[in-house]
């Protein structure tokens, strides 16, 4: 039998009906009352904290100068930080995609990047000029991580304290009254962040140079007297089968000898010492890069869809957006737009969807079907590699 006990003390309103009410007794439920009371009052503290540090850019955690205690306050406050985020799978990949970084710059971070990723999600946020701590303490509000902002708390505050115009004199006005301008170390510090992650990198000048439409072709004579083709493929899961395929159509040419093919997960050991590197180094060199344009493909390329983290390890289906990235770079910035770089094939089995989703991407074209590889690729090579260069 369940009982309602009531409280006389709030004029005879019903407390809360527990489960077990006729096991549980009145001092038990004064001391579920009085927890929840403590930990809302807490919540309700760790909530209030971000306005403390509103002015305060995320670029202040990087201070560093053990003499001082500024210095090691920032310091600490940033060991905190990084180590709480970083002590639970995926909670940096939530607090990034909270504090606005793209799903390709998480899949970088968690791909290529060897540092810590909480770090390396701190600095890449960082590079915004509004890039202040309060935003981040909102984003574990919404995460609900109230266990890393109750660790964080005091470090934040001692660091706040810091700050304060009686204290040290970092605090400045702004131009309107009533309001702190933004404190920032971002002068002062470099950026050691990959290429791929540095917002930062901006050509020399007051205007970047900019690509004629058409730009001349140069032939590379030397490169084609030297060295053998070379073809890098790039693919996701459900182009596997394919990539195989163009490697035995590749070994059984006869009129065509010496063609490399370049399949990331075939070269681990080279790839593994620097990707990055690796990768630039082989889209530069090779002829053509060959995308082999499947769902999985388009869904991994398209910046709107989710990245869902794989479980398998294979290099292929890894870097397939930062290759991606490099075919939309030099489509734009070196070719003008005319597509010298890329020849995509579509899969025997190609779906409709595939069919009509390549028209969105210029940058992948011309395609042509499995089928038809052997046929069009000896072509393409054949002319690229002719003696009658112009």
């Amino acid at each position: 039998m369940n009982f309602l006990f009531l409280n006389f003390n709030s004029g005879m309103d019903y407390v809360k009906d527990y489960e077990n009410a006729d096991t549980i007794s009145i001092d038990t439920l004064a001391l579920e009352e009085a927890v929840q009371e403590e930990r809302t009052r807490e919540i309700s503290e760790l909530n209030a904290l971000s306005p403390k540090v509103s002015y305060l850019h995320t670029s202040v955690l990087y201070y560093r100068n053990a003499k001082t205690k500024l210095g090691v306050t920032c310091h600490e406050a940033w060991r905190t930080l990084v180590k709480k985020i970083g002590g639970t799978p995926n909670t940096w990949r939530d607090l990034g995609y909270l504090l606005g970084l793209s799903q390709d710059d998480l899949a970088y971070i968690m791909n290529t990047v060897r540092e810590d990723p909480a770090d390396t999600v701190l600095k890449v946020f960082m590079q915004n000029e509004k890039a202040t701590l309060d935003k981040v303490l909102d984003a574990l509000v919404k995460m609900k991580r109230y266990d890393i902002l109750k660790a964080i708390e005091d470090p934040f505050c001692d660091m706040a304290q810091c700050f304060n115009k009686d204290d040290s004199g970092y605090h400045s006005t702004g131009k309107t009254s009533g309001t702190k301008e933004i404190v920032s170390f971002t002068k002062n510090l470099t950026n050691d962040l990959p290429p791929a992650l540095n917002k930062n990198i901006i050509v020399k000048g007051k205007e970047p140079n900019k690509p004629t439409l058409r730009p001349p072709i140069k032939a590379d004579v030397k490169k084609r007297e030297n060295e053998q083709p070379i073809l890098f493929l790039t693919f996701t899961e459900d182009g596997l089968q394919t990539a195989a395929n163009i490697k035995q159509y590749v070994d059984n040419w006869t009129d065509i000898s010496g063609v490399t093919i370049v399949i990331l997960n075939e070269r681990r050991d080279e790839v593994y010492q620097n990707p990055e590197k690796f990768i630039r180094e082989y889209f530069e060199k090779a002829d053509f890069i060959v995308p082999i344009i499947t769902t999985g493909y388009l869904n991994e390329i398209n910046s709107h869809t989710p990245r869902v983290p794989s479980t398998n390890d294979n290099l292929d289906f890894k870097y397939v957006n930062f290759i991606y990235k490099l075919i939309v770079n030099h489509y734009i910035h070196v070719s003008g737009c005319l597509n010298q770089k890329v020849r995509s094939v579509l899969p025997q089995n190609a779906e409709v969807n595939v069919l009509r989703d390549i028209t969105m991407y210029p940058d992948l074209m011309p395609w042509t079907y499995e089928t038809n590889f052997d046929e069009n690729f000896k072509a393409f090579l054949n002319k690229e590699y002719s003696n009658n260069i112009i």
